[in-house]
């Protein structure tokens, strides 16, 4: 169980419109819109690239540790997939 000394507390203002939905989809699924505010908040935080895919994606970058394969068959077999 959380507790306040392991809670921050945020404030935003967000569009009527929004705020309506997320009260609907809040009764629908029978949650507080506090909670789906925090799952999707933990969602996009633990969907962020890992320290492994972001130097993946900095080697892509710099054309470094590519493998060069004719075809998807072709670089499956060199990945050994």
């Amino acid at each position: 169980m959380n507790t306040k000394e392991t809670l921050s507390r945020i404030t935003i203002d967000i569009p009527i419109e929004s705020h309506k939905r997320l009260k609907v989809m809040a009764t629908l699924l029978g949650k507080s819109m506090r909670e789906i505010v925090v799952e999707s908040i933990e969602e996009c935080l633990h969907s962020y690239p890992n320290k492994e895919t972001l130097k993946a994606i900095k080697n892509v970058e710099k054309n470094k540790g590519l493998v060069k394969a004719c075809d998807a068959e072709d670089l499956f077999k060199k990945l050994g997939i």
